[in-house]
């Protein structure tokens, strides 16, 4: 499996438009992440979109990986939030929260000093697959010091959007309450954090994607807002910029592929209208890694599908639980002469990637032709510090409370 393309798209896409609003920063992160990937570079450092504030990112932990059988355990995470401390030690208490998107925590945290450089808030990002990414950036950010609170989660560019998206950032001490904002005027509450012994409070909120949220508001302990950051709606990457190119697939759980050329042979998936996944197919990088190694499939799989591109040949794909249970597609030849099958399907588990799963595929007379194995994910947390304790201030409950799976804030009106 091209996993760890995977988790570094992700990581990639996790940062492209983090620290700003430029509502191309996606694709222009995209496309250097693309022009990296053909020098076949296993880690990158990448670039925050906008200039005014300096962010690294690191793709800590690939996660996953392929296997003998199916794995039943669950895999020991290398300590990527160690690591990640090492280089930027704690001012205060950590928070984490759950990303909706990925069922997966984000870590976050302050770091460095009143002087010279003031404090970083810090970020450790977790992938349904199980990779992680972690960045810092100076807060506040330059030519923002006036401000009262701060938009610095790296998720308002990711493209495809997810049906559940996750804001977050830091909020100076006077901000009690935080609200995402719709068109049409309805509110959804969040959460501020006041992690014991740190500089700054963390605010989060989670929202509907297609719930509209236009901006956030920061409210004081009077009522009054001091602060609005405006919600951008995430900018396509540079393959939808043409039409694309030959005809449509139709494939199983209402899936549409669809290949675009520019910059490069991509599939992109479609359901109702809405882009989900993508798939690369550019020639030379076909169903490889990011080191050259061969792998028989790429896969995406959320939300109740999976779908991706095989090797060429593969008639049937079967999706192989830890039970022992299976749910089966069909692969059929790609309309494009790309050299790959295209398949999808919809499986019926809480999150897969969990538990661990392995995939199958098989000739047309139904022989086994490669099996690639995915290994339980384990989620990341932090090493808690003995004695300190923070609180939070909500106007609905936190979302490090909420279990995986449990429903999202409703918008109300005042």
């Amino acid at each position: 499996m091209n996993d760890l393309e995977e988790r570094l798209r992700a990581a990639l896409d996790a940062r492209a438009g983090t620290y700003g609003t430029a509502p191309d920063a996606y694709a222009r992160t995209v496309s250097r992440a693309r022009r990296t990937r053909r020098r076949r570079l296993a880690l990158i450092p990448v670039a925050a979109a906008v200039a005014a504030v300096t962010a690294v990112t690191v793709l800590l932990n690939a996660g996953g990986g392929s296997g003998a059988g199916i794995a039943t355990g669950a895999v020991e995470e290398p300590g990527p939030y160690r690591r990640s401390i090492a280089e930027n030690p704690p001012v205060g208490e950590p928070v984490t929260v759950r990303d909706p998107a990925e069922n997966r925590p984000v870590i976050m945290w302050f770091s460095g000093g009143a002087a010279p450089g003031g404090h970083r808030f810090c970020d450790l990002v977790q992938q349904a697959t199980g990779g992680t990414s972690s960045g810092c950036s100076k807060v506040p950010p330059a030519g923002h010091e006036r401000e009262n609170a701060w938009r610095l989660d790296p998720f308002h560019s990711r493209w495809p959007r997810r049906p559940v998206e996750l804001g977050y950032g830091a909020a100076r001490t006077s901000v009690t309450r935080v609200e995402a904002v719709t068109g049409d005027g309805a509110r959804i509450p969040g959460t501020v954090h006041r992690p014991g012994g740190a500089p700054l409070a963390v605010w989060t909120v989670s929202f509907p994607a297609d719930a509209g949220v236009t901006r956030f508001e920061f409210l004081d302990g009077d009522g009054r807002v001091v602060q609005r950051i405006r919600q951008d709606a995430p900018m396509p990457p540079p393959e939808l910029a043409k039409p694309p190119v030959g005809p449509a697939a139709d494939l199983p759980g209402g899936l549409t592929a669809r290949l675009y050329t520019d910059p490069e042979r991509t599939v992109v998936w479609w359901r109702g209208g809405e882009a989900v996944g993508m798939n690369l197919v550019e020639p030379g990088h076909l169903l490889t890694d990011l080191g050259g190694k061969e792998t028989p499939v790429d896969l995406r799989l959320h939300d109740g599908l999976w779908y991706g591109v095989a090797r060429a040949g593969t008639a049937r794909i079967a999706l192989v639980f830890r039970d022992g249970t299976s749910a089966d597609a069909v692969a059929v030849a790609d309309p494009w002469d790309s050299g790959v099958a295209l398949f999808s399907g919809t499986y019926r588990r809480p999150d897969p990637y969990l538990e661990g799963f392995q995939l199958v595929g098989y000739d047309a007379a139904g022989a086994e032709i490669w099996h690639d194995t995915v290994r339980a994910v384990t989620p990341v947390r932090p090493e808690p510090a003995p004695g300190a304790s923070g609180t939070s201030e909500a106007s609905g409950a936190p979302e490090a409370s909420r279990p995986a799976g449990s429903p999202q804030p409703t918008p109300s009106r005042r």
